[in-house]
C-alpha cells in the first residue's frame, strides 16, 4: 500500500516537489525512475540471498530499510539527496517484495495458492487508488513533505505487523553466492533502465542514449555467459526451458508493457482529444485500479478452479482488448470507449495476476522460490519500463488522434505476444486439486 501510494502521489506531484527543492522536473524524474531501478536491479539477488538467508529474515530487513526510506524522503533538503532516498526506498522494496511472495506462496497449499495471490493483489492495488484520491488533497492542504509524515506510520505498522506474524521460515541450504551473476545482472539492468530513461529525456538519437543502449546487449550476453559457466547460478538458465515458467514470464512482462503504456497515454487522450482537465484526466485512472483490485480475487478463484492456462489466456486478451479500445477511442468521438479501455485493462492483468505467479512457483523447487519470484518481477519490471518507452515514442510529438491509435494498436500486437506465451502454461495442478476437493476427495497439502 505504502510503495503503491507514495509513488502514485509523487509522479502527480512533481512539480511542487521540484519547486520547493529548487530543481527542475526532469531531473527530478529520477525520483520517480529511481525506485523501480532499485526493485528492477535487486528483486531477484535479494530473492536468491532469502533462499539461503531465510525469507523472513530478508522480509524484515527489507521492511526496516522501506520505512526509514520512507521517513527520510520527507526530510530530503535537495534533489540529490531526494533521489538517492527514493534508490533505498527501491531497495527496501527489493528486499521485501520477493521474499514477502515466497513467506505466501509457502504458507498455502496448492490448491490455495492462486485465491491467496488474488487477495494480496485486491490489497496492493488499493493503495494506488487510494493515492489517486486523496494525494492532490493531502499535497495541496500541508505540502509534499506531509505524504512521508503520514505514510512512514503506516510502513512502521507493517513491519511491526511483520515481526509479530510471520513465522520463523527455515533457512535454505547453504550455497555459495554467485556474486559475479548477481553484478551481471544489475549491470545488465541498470545500463537499460538508465539507457530508456535518458533516451526519453534527451531523445534516443542523442549520443549518451544511443551509447547506453548499444551497451545493453553485451551486459545481457554477459550475465547469460556468467549463468551458463557458474557452478551455482543464481537464476538456472534452464527454468526458462521451463513452459509453465518462461510462459507466465513472457506473457506478464509483455501485459503490463501494454497496461502501463495505456495508464501513461490514456490522461493524454483525455486531455488532448476530449478536452479535460489534468484532474479530471486523473480521476478516470482511478477505474482501471478499482477493476484491477476488485477482479484479483476473482482471477484466484479463476485459477483455483479453471487453471493457470485458462485464465492468464483470459486476462491477457482482456488486455488485448483494452488496448484495440484505446484505438477506437482515440479515432472516434467515445470517451466512453478510452474508460472501457481502462477498465478491460485493470480487470485483465487482475485476473491473470495470480494465475502468472502460482504457475511461476509451481514450477521451480520450493527452496528456490525468492529467486524464482525475484526474476518474474526483474523481468516484468524490465517489459513495463520498454512497453511505456515504445508507446509513448510511437506516438510522437504530433498528439493527433490517428498517432494515439497507431501507438495503442502496437500495444495490441504487444499483448497479444503475451496470450502466446499464457497458452504455452501447461494444465495446472491448483485446479486438479480443487477440483478433487470439491469432489469430495480428500488432498494432502504440499507441507
Amino acid at each position: 500500500m505504502v510503495f503503491g501510494s507514495t509513488m502514485t502521489i509523487i509522479g502527480a506531484s512533481l512539480t511542487d516537489i521540484s519547486e520547493s527543492l529548487g530543481t527542475t522536473n526532469a531531473t527530478l524524474s529520477w525520483a520517480v525512475s529511481a525506485p523501480f531501478l532499485g526493485l528492477a536491479a535487486g528483486t531477484t539477488v535479494f530473492g536468491t540471498l532469502g533462499d539461503s538467508w531465510g525469507h523472513r529474515r530478508m522480509l524484515i530487513l527489507g521492511l526496516t530499510v522501506f520505512t526509514a526510506a520512507t521517513g527520510v524522503c520527507g526530510l530530503a533538503w535537495d534533489a540529490l539527496s531526494f533521489i538517492a532516498f527514493r534508490a533505498l526506498f527501491g531497495l527496501g522494496g527489493a528486499m521485501m517484495i520477493p521474499n514477502g511472495m515466497a513467506i505466501m506462496m509457502a504458507a498455502f497449499p496448492v490448491n490455495q495458492r492462486a485465491r491467496a495471490m488474488g487477495w494480496f493483489q485486491f490489497a496492493a492495488v488499493g493503495g494506488p487508488a487510494i493515492g489517486l484520491v486523496t494525494g492532490g488533497a493531502l499535497v495541496d492542504a500541508l505540502g509534499w513533505r506531509a505524504i512521508f509524515a503520514v505514510y512512514t506510520p503506516i510502513a512502521a505498522l507493517g513491519l511491526i505487523a511483520a515481526v509479530i506474524v510471520v513465522r520463523p521460515t527455515r533457512a535454505g541450504e547453504a550455497k555459495p553466492i554467485d556474486v559475479t551473476g548477481a553484478l551481471g545482472l544489475v549491470a545488465a539492468v541498470v545500463v537499460l533502465m538508465v539507457a530508456l530513461d535518458r533516451g526519453a529525456t534527451l531523445g534516443f538519437g542523442h549520443p549518451a542514449a544511443i551509447a547506453l543502449l548499444a551497451l545493453v546487449p553485451a551486459t545481457i550476453w554477459s550475465f547469460v555467459a556468467i549463468e551458463r559457466h557458474s557452478a551455482h547460478p543464481m537464476v538456472p538458465l534452464e527454468w526458462f526451458r521451463r513452459r509453465n515458467y518462461a510462459g507466465p514470464v513472457v506473457a506478464s512482462a509483455t501485459a503490463n508493457a501494454a497496461y502501463m503504456g495505456g495508464f501513461i497515454l490514456a490522461p493524454q487522450i483525455l486531455q488532448q482529444r476530449y478536452g479535460y482537465t489534468l484532474t479530471a484526466a486523473t480521476v478516470f485512472l482511478v477505474i482501471r485500479l478499482i477493476c484491477f483490485s476488485l477482479s484479483s480475487p476473482v482471477g484466484g478463484r479463476l485459477t483455483a478452479t479453471r487453471g493457470e492456462r485458462w485464465t492468464s489466456c483470459l486476462g491477457s486478451v482482456l488486455v488485448v482488448s483494452a488496448m484495440v479500445s484505446f484505438a477506437a477511442g482515440s479515432l472516434l468521438d467515445a470517451v466512453v470507449l478510452v474508460v472501457l479501455g481502462l477498465a478491460l485493462a485493470g480487470a485483465g492483468l487482475g485476473v491473470a495476476g495470480p494465475a502468472y505467479q502460482v504457475s511461476v512457483v509451481g514450477s521451480v523447487p520450493m527452496d528456490r522460490l525468492g529467486a524464482a519470484t525475484g526474476m518474474f518481477q526483474t523481468l516484468t519490471s524490465l517489459g513495463t519500463a520498454v512497453g511505456v518507452q515504445v508507446l509513448v515514442l510511437a506516438v510522437g510529438e504530433s498528439g493527433t488522434g490517428a498517432a494515439f491509435a497507431n501507438a495503442f494498436w502496437l500495444g495490441a500486437a504487444v499483448a497479444a505476444v503475451g496470450v502466446f506465451g499464457a497458452a504455452a502454461i501447461s494444465s495446472s495442478n491448483s485446479a486438479v486439486a480443487e477440483r478433487t476437493i470439491s469432489s469430495g476427495r480428500s488432498t494432502r497439502p504440499e507441507p
